[in-house]
């Protein structure tokens, strides 16, 4: 069994955080090879935004660095200096999502998790692919640490250092099995992909998304949990805090589905026992008042019903088209079928959301094509599924007009 690594092969590294060092770094970074490793620590469910608190590189042809975004905010000229070098990342999205707000922005990309999905690996964390990979096993013990605590204790470093101090050599060994098995075509589709999706389009009704948020049915349970959420968002951000923090998730839909009807109900309930949550009582009986003296008119109605290709669960197309449901089942066979004869994650042969696209609205021989287009399956995928849903969608229609 491989011995667990604490810190990187050269010895701990400091964290960059002045200017001085800063420029230093650049000084390393006027050729840092083909690749250049890439990762995050963020601090997630403790502070209001999610982006980056450490930020970690290692080129092949330069240094590995810690970077300090706080003190450096701006690292647009680092990302200049890479702009050259495919960036390797696990896990890539939301790294990329949070590294923008330091200015740093991707132009090509190796993401060594959906390489391992690709090629079949079981277990596709950084840790177990570079053990299975390297054959090096990387220390995991502060993956849940305030990272945006300073000053940063010299242990979380050499933990966030190993994030990196190896990607470049998985990405490497990746590369070269994803050419052996004839799948680097689809990988740089994914990682295109990815580069091109990382903005997502704001969301009008967050709200209305929340675990739970679909058992409220009045117009007055709707106001309530549109008007908690958004004064939550308001306290979270004037602390700086994960809104999850100020009243989770579960407690304030609890508030909607059971609205306490005095402010000393509201203050026995049992969230109200911790000291961090308590602080806000008088704020969240003030929108419960609000919201019941709004008007109808004021009040937020239902969404809209959804399409049959939002609807994930199988049953419930069964009670609106189960004709559709049928063909649902079989293009989703197909998919499983194939990703297990071909050792590949199911999620990367065909989105679900893909197939449910296919089966909610093929009509006509030659309609997978735009379907799968419209659901932005790539052209790998595509070349693979489109003749085997045309013939199976094919002989569905026949089978129902029969």
């Amino acid at each position: 069994m491989s011995e667990t690594l604490y810190r990187p092969r050269q010895g701990s590294i400091p964290l960059t955080d002045t200017k001085q060092q800063y420029r230093d770094c650049l000084r390393e970074y006027h050729d840092p090879g083909q690749y250049v490793a890439f990762d995050t620590e963020r601090a997630s469910g403790i502070r209001y935004q999610d982006k980056a608190y450490l930020i970690q590189a290692k080129g092949q042809s330069a240094p590995l660095v810690l970077l300090d975004p706080l003190a450096l905010p701006d690292l647009s000229d680092f990302s200049l200096a890479c702009k050259n070098s495919t960036w390797v990342l696990h896990a890539a999205r939301e790294d990329l999502q949070c590294m923008e707000w330091a200015g740093l922005r991707a132009p090509h990309l190796f993401d060594t998790q959906i390489a391992a999905k690709l090629l079949g690996y079981e277990h596709v964390g950084l840790g177990a692919v570079t053990e299975q990979v390297l054959g090096v096993k990387l220390a995991k013990n502060h993956t849940r640490e305030n990272w945006s605590l300073r000053p940063l204790k010299q242990s979380w470093l050499d933990y966030a250092a190993l994030d990196v101090e190896y990607l470049v050599e998985l990405a490497i060994v990746l590369k070269k099995q994803l050419e052996a098995a004839g799948r680097m075509t689809w990988a740089e589709q994914e990682f295109s992909y990815v580069l091109e999706t990382i903005r997502r389009p704001a969301d009008t009704d967050p709200w209305r998304h929340l675990k739970g948020a679909g058992k409220a049915k009045s117009p007055r349970q709707l106001g309530l949990l549109r008007e908690l959420y958004y004064q939550r968002e308001q306290v979270a951000k004037g602390r700086d805090i994960s809104p999850s923090r100020v009243l989770p998730n579960s407690d304030l839909v609890d508030l909607v589905l059971q609205t306490p009807r005095s402010y000393q109900e509201l203050s026995q309930r049992p969230f109200m026992k911790r000291r961090q949550l308590r602080r806000n009582c008088r704020l969240w009986w003030q929108v419960i008042k609000k919201v019941q003296d709004l008007t109808s008119e004021q009040l937020p109605s239902k969404a809209p019903q959804h399409k049959l290709h939002e609807i994930t669960s199988i049953a419930t197309w069964e009670k609106i088209d189960p004709a559709r449901a049928e063909l649902y089942r079989q293009l989703k066979g197909i998919v499983s079928t194939w990703a297990q004869e071909n050792q590949i994650w199911a999620e990367f042969a065909l989105s679900p959301s893909a197939i449910r696209q296919v089966a909610a609205y093929w009509e006509t021989r030659g309609n997978s094509t735009p379907l799968l287009e419209v659901a932005k399956a790539r052209a790998w995928q595509r070349d693979i599924f489109v003749p085997r849903f045309e013939d199976t969608c094919t002989k569905w229609v026949k089978k129902i007009t029969i």
